[in-house]
């Protein structure tokens, strides 16, 4: 999978704030193997192996020296490309030396708030056609947290809108106050049993959850999986919603990218709708969501809260609770003892779309063969609709 996922994706590895010129590098661990990331004066970004091409000490106890890296130990200098520019310690033609060391260079781009990087092969792919990516940088709201399981249960977490009725019921609320007049997204509380409604699309899946309201109307909420590490949850008007993205950092721990996007509002740590979803003042956007406790005491989970009327305890924000039942799993959850429900529909689907994947690897085809294709931003954009009495749910297909 490891091979697949280089040969496929971007990897986001950061938020824009997390590099800053000058400061320490940013140690980063992606599918097992380590790197730095460090930021220059002019803007642009390096991203190479941790290990120093002299002898392997930790580029991340470098200095930052403008436009390059230079370790401690012997002073030798890696730049933003990836190349050994200097090695002091050598005696004679340094130029004919500098050429036989061979370094990796990993395209970076940074785009939206998000950093990414690509570990395979170059020519590099291009960036997904994510709906956000149009939007001025003010529009998107974005955070980071590293999550002690597999980034698949991650995945799968934020593809299930079963769970927002149950698991996020006393958040849901407060999400839609934030909008003029309501939102639609209170309705998952009145019917917490949706029927799935999967699309393979050239990107990935659409996956629909319907549900029958009481005045013959239908409550439609389609989220968005842009294989194999993105989804879009629908928020409350067109172009606007939820983003998680679960990077793998090794088999048992993954990196969380939530956020928020919204076409037609400015977001900051104070607007209403970021404000929606927080519950406390230690906002950190570089460690978002850290728990409070561990296994052994339940995650920090707040019993006085549960009793006074807080459905799960987790009260600093709604992302904590996502994470804390994905660790609760273990590190990579047994899926052989699991039931699936008829809830689980898109969990399956997404599985089934991976595993294809793998196939087609073996096969020399693209990854979501054969539904392999030209996408638009459009594509991609999440829904959530009400559709009145006697229309088919299927023309919510198109965003308003």
């Amino acid at each position: 999978m490891g091979e697949l996922l280089r040969s496929w994706a971007w990897f986001p590895f950061a938020i824009s704030s997390q590099l800053v010129a000058g400061e320490a590098p940013l140690r980063v661990r992606l599918l097992g193997v380590d790197y730095v990331a460090f930021r220059a004066p002019d803007g642009r970004i390096g991203f190479i192996e941790e290990a120093c091409p002299h002898r392997g000490v930790s580029m991340a106890l470098a200095r930052n020296e403008g436009c390059v890296l230079r370790c401690i130990f012997h002073g030798w200098a890696v730049d933003v490309s990836g190349r050994v520019v200097e090695a002091p310690t050598h005696h004679g033609d340094a130029g004919a030396f500098l050429k036989r060391i061979r370094t990796r260079q990993y395209p970076v781009r940074e785009q939206s708030g998000l950093v990414w990087v690509w570990l395979g092969e170059v020519p590099a792919a291009e960036l997904p056609k994510l709906p956000f990516f149009s939007l001025p940088d003010d529009h998107v709201w974005m955070t980071v947290t590293k999550v002690d399981c597999n980034w698949l249960q991650g995945v799968e977490g934020s593809l299930d809108s079963a769970h927002v009725g149950t698991l996020h019921q006393s958040w849901v609320p407060r999400l839609a106050a934030s909008v003029s007049g309501g939102a639609t997204i209170g309705l998952a509380l009145k019917a917490v049993a949706p029927r799935y409604e999967i699309a393979r699309t050239p990107f990935g899946l659409s996956a629909s959850a319907v549900r029958p309201m009481e005045d013959d109307s239908t409550y439609v909420r389609t989220t968005q999986f842009v294989a194999p590490f993105v989804n879009l949850v629908p928020g409350t008007g067109r172009n606007e919603g939820s983003i998680f993205i679960g990077v793998p950092v090794d088999d048992t721990h993954h990196l969380l990218f939530f956020g928020y996007f919204s076409e037609s509002l400015v977001l900051d740590n104070k607007s209403p709708r970021v404000q929606a979803l927080i519950g406390n003042d230690r906002l950190d956007p570089r460690n978002f969501a850290p728990f409070k406790g561990s296994r052994e005491d339940n995650w920090g989970q707040d019993r006085a809260a549960m009793a006074a009327g807080h459905f799960t305890g987790f009260t600093d924000n709604l992302l904590e609770e996502d994470i804390v039942v994905q660790v609760s799993m273990s590190p990579i959850v047994d899926r052989t003892r699991e039931h699936p429900s008829s809830s689980d529909v898109a969990i399956v689907q997404a599985r089934m779309l991976l595993l294809r994947a793998l196939r087609n690897q073996r096969e020399g085809l693209p990854p979501l063969a054969p539904n392999h294709g030209e996408w638009t931003a459009d594509d991609a954009l999440p829904v959530d609709r009400v559709v009145p009495a006697g229309e088919e749910w299927q023309a919510v297909s198109e965003p308003a």
